[in-house]
């Protein structure tokens, strides 16, 4: 079972997992997705927003239909995080994620930044002054977040909830790193952002060592188990700086997959207590959306 099933990104990850052999459940919130997601998932059902009090009664029910839980939004982790101990512990095993201590490490941008400055990791830095970006405390996909470019934009965000973090220029990567059960970092694959919007869609994908020891790194501050991804800059003097980290599968980690390092397989795999391992090949991958249409009753 997956969640955001039915949105363009996950079109790819649906395909995969079928052809895998898998039968797929989808799950989505919004009503206008429901028919692209039967149309490639095996079952799909419309979700409560992960915010109502009905949303663990749900995903509790769906659980028992299920294998495996594959999380895509943040605002479920923290409906899971904060209802892990009313949920039956026989379903909340089929959930794919780490602890909920670390979910609620991560979600949260203001506490990730202050655990990692605690941790010494390489976090961007809180700024003082423009350039900078604004994130929400809560958030995915960019959304709510505001480059300020100036000092009037800066100033404008202050006392907001979230963190703002000093605009560093250089390269954007985001690594896919795969854990296993007991916490040991199995694989990474690292992807170069040349153009995204929200999304990667052109990006260019291998293994590299600075990143994966990055991802060690974090491994030893965080418990993490299957797979996680970060998001990272680096500078014109080769330091790597964190921006963020999310701890579940990501939107574009189908990238990955394509490179042969696939998160998708490992995750399944290492839930059910199966070895994997994987390494990714240097590729470059191109994303492009397809049309599904529907006649309308006038």
């Amino acid at each position: 079972m997956i969640s955001a099933a039915g949105s363009p990104a996950s079109v790819s990850i649906l395909r995969h997992l079928r052809a895998l052999g898998h039968q797929v459940v989808g799950l989505n919130a919004s009503s206008e997705t429901e028919e692209l997601g039967r149309a490639f998932c095996d079952n799909f059902y419309l979700s409560p927003l992960a915010e109502s009090p009905q949303y663990l009664e749900f995903l509790t029910d769906r659980l028992k239909e299920v294998d495996v839980f594959l999380p895509f939004i943040d605002e479920e982790l923290l409906a899971i995080a904060q209802g892990w101990k009313h949920l039956p512990p026989g379903l909340a095993a089929r959930i794919a994620v780490s602890e909920p201590e670390v979910l609620l490490d991560c979600v949260d941008k203001c506490r990730f930044q202050q655990e990692c400055v605690a941790a010494d990791l390489p976090i961007a830095l809180q700024a003082s002054a423009a350039p900078a970006f604004f994130k929400p405390r809560t958030g995915r996909g960019g959304k709510g977040v505001i480059e300020a470019r100036d000092s009037r934009m800066f100033d404008a965000l202050q006392g907001r909830d979230g963190v703002i973090q000093k605009a560093i220029a250089g390269e954007e990567y985001t690594v896919d790193a795969i854990f296993d059960r007991e916490g040991r970092l199995l694989a990474s694959a690292a992807r170069r952002r040349l153009r995204a919007a929200g999304v990667s869609t052109i990006g260019e994908v291998g293994f590299d060592e600075r990143l994966h020891q990055l991802a060690e790194r974090l491994g030893r501050r965080w418990h993490f188990r299957y797979a996680i991804n970060f998001q990272s800059i680096r500078d014109a003097k080769g330091q790597d700086w964190i921006i963020e980290l999310n701890p579940r599968l990501a939107g574009s980690a189908i990238f990955s997959t394509l490179a042969g390092c696939d998160p998708f397989a490992a995750t399944i795999a290492l839930l059910q207590g199966h070895p994997w391992k994987g390494y990714p090949r240097r590729i470059r991958v191109w994303r492009y959306w397809e049309e599904m249409t529907q006649e309308v009753s006038q």
